[in-house]
């Protein structure tokens, strides 16, 4: 893969557009040029990417799943956020993820090491399941990123060393 290919992919994955990159791996440069009339290059500015955007939601192709589109909503609503003058509404996110963070590490320190009345372990399981499959998962994923985009990276990264080989 050529370094401007490469920087191409990185930038589209970057600003969540997977399924562009994955294209763009696929079936080359040209072709996803020519599908969304926006000519793709290592270091587009954000009016780029948003054209980009609503060119390849035209597209089955190309459309971003939900779940993506909702994480990069939230980081783009953080963002307007922190350019914000009030201190709470910059750090609002910060204290939400920590109040839930100290929940859920509590409740599971007490889950854990306490004693859970017989008629009560039902509760206790389905609670202890909530925080650590929706409570927990959801601010690592807003902070970390999520196992999609791992998974899209992991995709292309393999498909490039496929290509080399030939």
């Amino acid at each position: 893969m050529t370094p401007l290919l490469a920087g191409i992919v990185s930038s589209l994955i970057q600003n969540n557009l997977p399924k562009v990159a994955q294209a763009v791996m696929n079936k080359g440069l040209d072709y996803v040029q020519e599908k969304t009339g926006i000519e793709l290059k290592p270091d587009m500015n954000p009016e780029e990417v948003k054209a980009l955007r609503e060119a390849a939601q035209k597209h089955e192709e190309f459309k971003i799943e939900q779940a993506n589109k909702n994480t990069a909503d939230a980081r783009a609503m953080q963002t307007a956020a922190l350019q914000q003058n009030d201190t709470f509404s910059k750090r609002f996110v910060m204290y939400l993820a920590t109040f839930w963070s100290v929940t859920a590490v509590t409740y599971i320190f007490f889950i854990t090491f306490g004693t859970i009345p017989e008629i009560n372990v039902r509760f206790a399981d389905t609670i202890l399941g909530f925080l650590l499959g929706t409570v927990v998962a959801t601010i690592l994923n807003f902070f970390l990123g999520s196992s999609a985009g791992s998974k899209e990276k992991t995709d292309a990264l393999t498909a490039e060393l496929k290509e080399q080989k030939r």
